[in-house]
């Protein structure tokens, strides 16, 4: 698609794809843009109503070239807006609305990149993933990736996916693992309090229980991340201060790097969750724990030659750890490539009122992109 990226930015924010709600207009119009490109698409249903995955792949169906990654989701815009979310608009050298950095910046780079190319003089592919519904635990990709593992014309030598890193490569991230738990008791008058277990009292001793495993985290070393982080986010229950209460819920999250598993990381949490289930099924109560979402954690061997070479394209200093998560955990258990993080715009501007980019990062992004392709899938002259 040729033109301005701004212009074919302009036109993705218009698509007000809130995670969990229909993507299928945006990936059809998508579709549309790629196929003038010389791409060959697939728009891939996915498990939620109205929602779809779409690969795409320009070029010869060949093993190498590049895989660029992005999701087409974006949060709910909230309140606190100057203007509206929806319609991007232009001001000081920067775009404003809702994803323009978180991600469909980057996915505006790529179609315009995209346009420029002549398929026939490439030697290796570049495919193209859009996926949906990556803001509530990277959901959406899940459908996908088995086919994408699957299909021997994608074996892209790189895949880089491109969340807002201030155009700075980043090759690792930590997983994530979220719970619900909700305990139950009997519901009593308060002066029974002696005898009588309380759900609120059975919740507060696991949150210290997450608390001792926080406390046990090796201390990091200098400079670096901790191994894991351990936090309650909500807790809720009982009705009133004269009543014990027969229910209380928490939400916790641990999040981890790539040598901890989450499930040895919280092994005594979940012995004290056991626990306290067989004392209160005493009074026909117990425990009960949801997973609500999990993503594991990516390391990229920032050794490998394709992508160093790629770091040194971006020529934005070394590659460093990145402290939030992405897909790049999922796909780099699917797809046997190093996986590269790298796109334009700060984390910092994501998700709050008045979201944007500048158009600086944007043609920054638009030279990289350039670069990686003319390396990885250009015809040698």
């Amino acid at each position: 698609m040729r033109g301005p990226i701004t212009d074919v930015l302009r036109q993705l924010v218009a698509f007000p794809t809130v995670s969990r709600t229909s993507n299928l207009a945006l990936q059809q119009w998508l579709a549309e843009q790629l196929e003038s490109c010389g791409a060959r698409v697939r728009v891939v249903p996915g498990v939620g109503d109205g929602r779809a995955n779409l690969v795409a792949s320009v070029g010869p169906a060949t093993v190498g070239g590049l895989l660029l990654s992005g999701h087409t989701d974006v949060v709910p815009p909230g309140e606190g807006w100057r203007t509206d979310p929806w319609h991007m608009i232009e001001q000081g050298g920067r775009v404003f609305g809702r994803g323009t950095a978180d991600m469909k910046g980057f996915l505006a780079v790529v179609l315009v990149v995209l346009g420029e190319i002549d398929p026939g003089r490439l030697r290796a592919p570049v495919h193209v993933l859009a996926s949906y519904d990556e803001e509530v635990g990277c959901q959406g990709v899940r459908d996908v990736l088995p086919g994408l593992g699957n299909d021997p014309a994608v074996r892209p030598e790189l895949v880089v996916i491109g969340e807002p890193t201030m155009m700075r490569p980043r090759h690792s991230h930590l997983g994530k693992q979220m719970y619900r738990v909700t305990v139950r008791a009997a519901e009593a008058h308060s002066s029974r309090a002696a005898i009588a277990p309380s759900a609120i009292a059975g919740a507060a001793e696991l949150v210290q229980v997450l608390s001792s495993v926080q406390a046990s985290c090796p201390p990091p070393s200098s400079g670096g991340a901790p191994a894991y982080t351990v936090n309650c986010g909500t807790i809720r229950g009982g009705t009133a201060a004269n009543v014990i209460a027969a229910e209380c819920e928490m939400v916790f999250e641990v999040r981890h790097d790539i040598d901890h598993d989450p499930v040895e990381v919280l092994a005594p949490f979940f012995a004290a969750a056991d626990a306290l289930h067989e004392r209160l099924a005493a009074v026909g109560g117990g425990v009960e724990r949801h997973l609500i979402t999990s993503y594991p954690a990516m390391s990229t061997d920032t050794s490998i030659p394709a992508f160093a070479q790629a770091v040194r394209l971006a020529d934005t200093g070394a590659s460093s750890a990145l402290d939030f998560g992405t897909e790049g955990g999922l796909l780099a258990g699917a797809i046997s490539a190093p996986v590269m993080i790298c796109g334009p715009g700060d984390i910092a501007d994501a998700h709050r009122p008045d979201e944007s980019v500048a158009v600086e990062q944007l043609e920054r992004c638009a030279h990289l992109v350039r670069q990686l392709i003319a390396h990885f899938c250009a015809a040698d002259t």
